[in-house]
């Protein structure tokens, strides 16, 4: 995992085909720009960005031509995640904010939700700040909580605590660490246990709890190893380095 900040991509779960097949005269249907976008997230995945913007200002333009505003917000998303991997920030959160307006005017929570998750993530990580971001993760928090998508409400409260405890708020920040820790091993993905270790081993670190903290550094540092998650692996290394 690049990193815990996941960057949500919406896309429909259809199979990819050619750039060929569309003419621009024609009229497109919404299974083929639903295609049309998975096959830009792809390329995103693999870090082809020059394909994936190419294909998904293309899923843009059908979509706009249609007036399908899930798929506008989806190509939105998507052009942003591209923008947001190649550190061009400013023009991620513009993309973003551009997807979030379409998202706006549908009935659909999970776009709403991935959109302002995505948000967060590059006020609290990128551009440091940290209110800003907590902010639109709480936003996001609340959708998810309105489609009862529990997954997705673990890693939000992953992202809030990591948020929090970044600015050395631990008390506001433990009640989502609570959270985390109780369902996390039924709704949580294995790829953040490392990062799940790390939160715990800084909470303990500044209640003075040494030994409590140094178990929880070692096992962030031990599943990072074991699970080939470099970043995660980084920043427990970097956590435990402040801790001595």
């Amino acid at each position: 995992m690049l990193q815990i900040r996941i960057i949500v991509l919406l896309f429909f779960l259809l199979n990819p085909f050619s750039n060929d097949s569309f003419a621009q005269t024609k009229i497109h249907s919404k299974e083929e720009i639903s295609k049309l976008s998975k096959q830009a997230v792809k390329y995103l995945r693999v870090n082809n960005f020059e394909k994936s913007l190419k294909i998904s200002r293309l899923t843009l333009q059908y979509a706009t031509t249609i007036n399908n505003d899930c798929l506008i917000a989806s190509a939105y998303n998507t052009i942003a995640a591209n923008y947001e991997n190649l550190s061009e920030f400013d023009k991620a959160i513009f993309y973003y904010n551009k997807g979030l307006l379409h998202a706006n005017k549908t009935n659909n929570d999970t776009i709403k939700n991935w959109l302002n998750n995505n948000l967060g993530n590059v006020y609290c990580f990128e551009k440091k700040q940290y209110h800003k971001g907590i902010a639109y993760y709480k936003q996001a928090l609340e959708y998810s909580q309105h489609i009862a998508d529990t997954a997705h409400i673990v890693f939000t409260k992953l992202n809030i605590t990591w948020a929090y405890f970044d600015i050395a708020q631990f008390k506001e920040g433990l009640p989502y660490l609570e959270f985390v820790n109780k369902y996390h091993g039924k709704f949580g993905d294995p790829s953040t246990l490392a990062l799940l270790n790390m939160l715990n081993g800084m909470f303990y670190s500044y209640k003075n709890e040494d030994k409590k903290a140094e178990t929880y550094f070692l096992n962030a540092i031990r599943i990072g190893k074991k699970e080939n998650e470099i970043s995660d692996l980084s920043y427990a290394h970097q956590e435990y380095s402040k801790f001595y």
